[in-house]
C-alpha cells in the first residue's frame, strides 16, 4: 500500500498520521530560516518503510523495483541492504536513503530555505512531498522484496527526522 496525502495540515491513513506545517526561526549572527515540516507518526501496530524518489512511477511494483533492485553505480539497494560486510551507511536521499518507521514512532522531513516561501509554494512543496514521498507496510514490501527482514541494519537512516535544502528537490 501507498500512502499519500491531500494537502491538509493533517491526515490519518492507516494508522499513520501525516502533518504538514511551515515555521521560521532566526539563528543567531546568521539570517532567518523557512521551514515546510511534514511528519509521518505511525499510530498503527505495523512498520512501514519510506524513502523519497526523484521521479514519479505509475504503480507499486514500478516504485519498488525501480528504487530496491535497479543498480545505484556498481550495486542496486537490495544488493547493499544484504550486504553484511557494510560498516557504515551514507543514504543518498534518492538513491539509497531509507527508513523504517516502526509502530508509535514518528519521522520528519523538514524542507528548509533561506529565502521567504511564499503560501502558495509551500502548498506546491507539500504537493510535491505527497507524491514523491514514499510510504510502503513491511507487508505489502514484503511482498516484492524477499530477505527484508536480513536486511543490514546499517541501511536504513537512524534519525527521526531529515532536513533538506528547498534547492535540493528542485525549488
Amino acid at each position: 500500500m501507498i500512502i499519500s496525502s491531500l494537502i491538509c495540515s493533517s491526515q490519518t491513513t492507516d494508522s499513520l498520521i501525516i502533518r504538514k506545517d511551515s515555521s521560521c526561526y532566526y539563528v543567531e549572527n546568521a539570517r532567518v530560516i523557512y521551514s515546510i515540516i511534514y511528519e509521518i507518526d505511525n499510530r498503527s501496530s505495523n512498520t512501514f518503510y519510506l524513502w523519497i524518489e526523484k521521479d514519479i512511477h505509475s504503480s507499486e511494483n514500478e516504485i519498488i523495483k525501480d528504487y530496491f533492485i535497479k543498480n545505484k553505480g556498481d550495486m542496486s539497494l537490495y544488493q547493499m541492504a544484504m550486504e553484511t560486510n557494510i560498516i557504515y551507511g551514507y543514504p543518498s536521499l534518492f538513491n539509497t536513503f531509507l527508513k523504517k518507521i516502526n509502530p508509535r514512532e514518528i519521522f520528519t522531513v523538514q524542507i528548509i530555505s533561506t529565502k521567504i516561501i511564499p503560501d502558495c509554494k509551500k502548498e506546491q512543496i507539500f504537493k510535491y512531498l505527497d507524491n514523491h514521498i514514499v510510504i510502503i507496510s513491511e507487508n505489502i514490501l514484503e511482498q516484492y522484496i524477499k530477505g527484508l527482514p536480513n536486511f543490514n541494519s546499517l541501511i536504513f537512516y537512524q534519525k527521526d527526522f531529515i532536513t533538506v535544502p528547498l534547492d535540493i528537490i528542485g525549488f
